[in-house]
Formats: structure tokens, C-alpha cells, sequence
């Protein structure tokens, strides 16, 4: 039985979001004014680490994670305010804060909400949790060279998940992050600075460098293992741009003298009639058992053994699988790549034998910071992506697909996430210019949104976010890039 939902996936992230400023005041508190810097997300929580790099300890950790306790638990109240623009914006520059400059600077807005604590404020963009009730059920936990906020998933809103560590991922994640220090590109102010002295376009030549780099050394090391393993399975949660990076791949292998017959998941689902339903007694398009499993394995394995097989093709409009009349058999030099959201699940390839398959996870892992207090959410990359993609190519406004973003994240923490550490091989499909070409195609669709939208509070939330980047014409993006699965344009047919 799956476990009680008692949050909301926003609510959450607004737990998240008001825990994570008061962190930033403790560690402030503690260090004599020195700051922590809030990045990327992992194992059900937010990386942090110091301005200068030097680890923390779990005994620091520890002390840190008593003095937000004990602020929850005084007097001191939470509260949401608005101070005047032009005054936020000269305390900044006079404390040097380059990059909240920056953002307030953008911030098409004459009173900027800020959230206080005592002597302790900070810009908001985002419905914070002013009950600290709420608040109290959080981890710090020394990990790597910084340390790990930890926060219940909402899945398991109860408690905090165990701990369980992907240090593969990490290392991704890490390289990355490491990488848009190189090019000193880490926060919305730098990447508006290249927009504005013309030197993006550079930039990203070398995001897309780096892309097709990393796939080719995949695909290199996917060449060592044929024919051993002649199986490709691709996952990663919505928007990660699985079905571009599958297209590239191919591509990559091809370079080194093997071909690919690809093969969808999507075709494997079972009738409509027979998807099963969540907690809520709505049909679950994200659970496995949406899978006609067997039937795949077996199309798979028989591809294996060298017969002939009818390529399936489900009817999306009557919700019915079927067959259709050309044949799939795999030639000498042949890769299966299999695409979807299962691809790390053990049950998928449970009737394969065991080396036959290599899996790969992709996901858009945003580098990008708003400043050290602010991070530029993953989830909410993967949301735009997904906006401009539903609005284009299936006919979705935008408040349509952030009223189905909950049931979507909740199928990814229970169906993608537990398995990343199954992975062979992990690949970031973030590109460090994509959100100020997302903003450019998606701050015109939600202006259109009039009030009273009862998603009102993630609409405004994202206006925001958006209107902090100068927006970059789509014209500028590569016809291969992964980018273009979204936006429209590309090069390669879906």
C-alpha cells in the first residue's frame, strides 16, 4: 500500500524555502556574517556548503541544526512584509550584495516582499511557512565538502526518508557546478551580464560542447560492453530531455560503427480501462503497472535471440494498444535503445539476463544560483520545460500543466528516484543558457493568466522567477540541441 500523502508538493517547497532562509541566518549568526551558499538538490534535500569551500563537519552541522530548532521554538515570529524598491536595492549596494542587486534591479515591481526574523530579512519570491509548527522536521548532516539539509519527501511527510547516497550522481552534479565556476557563470547576474556584453552566444557553444562530449564518452564506453550488453535502457524524470539525448546518442554510437533500432515504453501501456489508481481514486499514468511488462520483455528478448518481431504503436487518442504492420529485427551491429520513465525499475528487464542491459538516468540538473541564499530549483527547470512544451505540441495552457505538476513529482519520487543509484551511467541535460530562453517563451503565457487562478500563489511565483532574466532569443539555440524537444524547431523527429 503506498504511503499517506499529507502535503502538497508546493506547500512542501514553501516548508523548504523558509527553513533554508533561517539555515542562512543561523550559519550568518554563528560565523560572524560570513555566508553559507545554498545549491543543488539532493537525496531528498539542498546541498549547502561555505563561501570558501572549507568542509563542514558533522559536529558543525549539529550545532547549526540546534540553533534553528531553538529560534522555532521561541517567541519570535515569522512574518511576510514589503519594503519599497528603491530602499532594498540601496541597502544592498551598499553591503556589496552584487547579485541580489541584480535581482531586485530586474524585479518588475515597486514593493518587494521579504520574509523577517527578528533582526533577519531576506527578498522572497515564493509563499513562505510563517507556522513554524511546521518547520520543525528537518536533518543537517556533513556530506562531502558542505553539508546536506534533509527534509520529508512528500511521499513521507511524517518523517524524513533514510538516507541513501548516490555519490555517482553527486559526482555529476559537483562537475557541473564546477564547470559553470570555470566559465563564471554561477548566478543569474552573471548570465545576464553575458546576455547584455554579447558574450553568451560563446557560452552556449560550449554547453552544447559539453553535451555532445559527455554523450560520446557514454557511447564509447556503451561500444566496450557490445555485444555483451546490447540493451540501452534510458530513464529520468518529466522533462529531462530523455528522448533528445536518446536521438544524440544514437547518433554518437553510430560515429563508432554501430547502429540502434529504438523501441518506446509509451507503446507498452496497457488499455486505458486497465490503469490502475492513486490514493486519490484518479488513475495513475505514472505507476509501472501502467506497463504491459511481459509483453515488452518478451518483444525484447526475442529481438535477442535473433527473430523477428511486429513494431506496437499505442493509440493515444482511443487509449488502446495495437500493432502495426512493419517488422523490427536487430542487425549485427545493433543497440535496443529503450526510452522511459521505468528504465531503472528492476521489474522492467527482471526476465533479461543479467548484463544485457546498461542503464542510463538523465535529468536537467540546474547549476544555476539566484544568489548564495537562493537556489534555481531543478523541479522548477523541469516545469517550464514543460509548460512551453505542453503549450506548443499538446495543446495544454500552462495552468493545466502546473495543476498536474504534483501528480507528476509524486510518480517521480516513487517510480525514478529510488532507483537512480541503479544507473550505469548518468548524464545532466541542464544547459547553462536554457532558462533565459524558457523565460522568453513562457513569460507570455502566464501574463495571460488573469487572478483568481487557484493556482494563483505558482503563477506569480513564476512570473517572478522570470522576469529576474533577461530573455534570449530561441533563434540562438541549435537545431540538435535538447533544448529544442521543448521549444520547438529541432532537427530530429519525434
Amino acid at each position: 500500500m503506498k504511503n499517506r500523502i499529507e502535503v502538497n508538493i508546493f506547500e512542501l517547497s514553501s516548508r523548504q524555502a523558509t527553513l533554508t532562509f533561517l539555515l542562512s541566518a543561523a550559519y550568518r549568526t554563528i560565523y560572524h556574517g560570513k555566508k553559507l551558499v545554498v545549491e543543488h538538490s539532493f537525496a531528498d534535500g539542498y546541498f549547502c556548503h561555505r563561501d570558501n569551500w572549507e568542509p563542514i563537519t558533522q559536529n558543525e552541522a549539529d550545532i547549526l541544526e540546534q540553533k534553528v530548532k531553538s529560534w522555532l521554538e521561541n517567541d519570535i515570529s515569522l512574518i511576510e512584509d514589503e519594503i519599497d524598491k528603491t530602499i532594498l536595492l540601496n541597502n544592498y549596494k551598499k553591503i556589496g550584495l552584487r547579485n541580489k542587486t541584480e535581482i531586485i534591479t530586474q524585479w518588475n515591481t515597486d514593493k518587494i516582499p521579504v520574509i523577517r526574523f527578528g533582526r533577519f530579512s531576506d527578498y522572497r519570491f515564493e509563499p513562505m511557512c510563517l507556522d513554524k509548527k511546521k518547520l520543525n522536521n528537518f536533518r543537517l548532516m556533513s556530506y562531502d565538502h558542505g553539508m546536506l539539509i534533509r527534509f520529508p519527501s512528500a511521499l513521507n511527510h511524517g518523517s524524513i526518508p533514510e538516507f541513501h547516497d548516490h555519490p555517482h550522481l553527486f559526482e555529476i552534479i559537483d562537475e557541473y557546478e564546477k564547470w559553470g565556476n570555470v566559465l563564471n557563470i554561477e548566478s543569474i547576474r552573471d548570465l545576464n551580464e553575458a546576455i547584455r556584453d554579447n558574450s553568451i552566444r560563446e557560452l552556449m557553444w560550449v554547453a552544447e560542447g559539453l553535451h555532445e562530449k559527455k554523450i560520446g564518452i557514454i557511447a564509447d564506453e556503451l561500444c566496450k560492453r557490445f555485444p555483451a550488453s546490447r540493451v540501452i535502457s534510458i530513464a529520468g524524470p518529466s522533462s529531462s530531455g530523455k528522448t533528445s539525448f536518446a536521438k544524440r546518442l544514437s547518433i554518437q554510437l553510430r560515429v563508432n560503427g554501430f547502429t540502434t533500432k529504438q523501441m518506446s515504453m509509451d507503446n507498452y501501456f496497457c488499455d486505458r480501462d486497465d490503469i490502475p489508481v492513486d490514493e486519490n481514486g484518479e488513475q495513475d499514468f505514472e505507476a509501472f503497472e501502467i506497463l504491459n511488462n511481459e509483453l515488452l520483455c518478451d518483444d525484447i528478448q526475442r529481438l535477442l535471440n535473433g527473430d523477428v518481431i511486429n513494431r506496437r504503436k499505442y493509440n493515444f487518442t482511443t487509449g488502446k494498444g495495437s500493432v502495426i504492420t512493419d517488422e523490427m529485427m536487430l542487425d549485427e551491429k545493433d543497440f535496443i535503445i529503450l526510452e522511459g520513465i521505468h528504465g531503472l525499475n528492476p521489474l522492467l528487464t527482471n526476465n533479461i539476463a543479467d548484463g544485457n542491459v546498461s542503464k542510463i538516468y538523465v535529468s536537467a540538473i540546474t547549476q544555476l544560483n539566484i544568489d548564495a541564499d537562493h537556489r534555481f530549483s531543478t523541479s522548477d527547470n523541469r516545469l517550464l520545460r514543460r509548460i512551453v512544451r505542453d503549450y506548443k505540441f499538446r495543446n495544454y495552457s500552462p495552468t493545466e500543466t502546473i495543476s498536474r505538476w504534483h501528480s507528476v513529482r509524486l510518480g517521480e519520487e516513487r517510480n525514478i528516484f529510488p532507483y537512480q543509484d541503479k544507473a550505469d551511467f548518468f548524464f545532466n541535460s541542464a544547459l547553462i543558457y536554457e532558462l533565459p530562453v524558457l523565460a522568453g517563451d513562457v513569460k507570455p503565457l502566464v501574463e495571460l493568466i488573469e487572478d483568481g487562478d487557484r493556482f494563483d500563489d505558482q503563477i506569480h511565483r513564476l512570473k517572478t522567477l522570470l522576469s529576474f532574466f533577461i530573455p534570449l532569443e530561441e533563434s540562438m539555440v541549435p537545431g540538435t540541441s535538447i533544448l529544442r524537444e521543448f521549444i520547438g524547431n529541432s532537427e530530429f523527429n519525434y
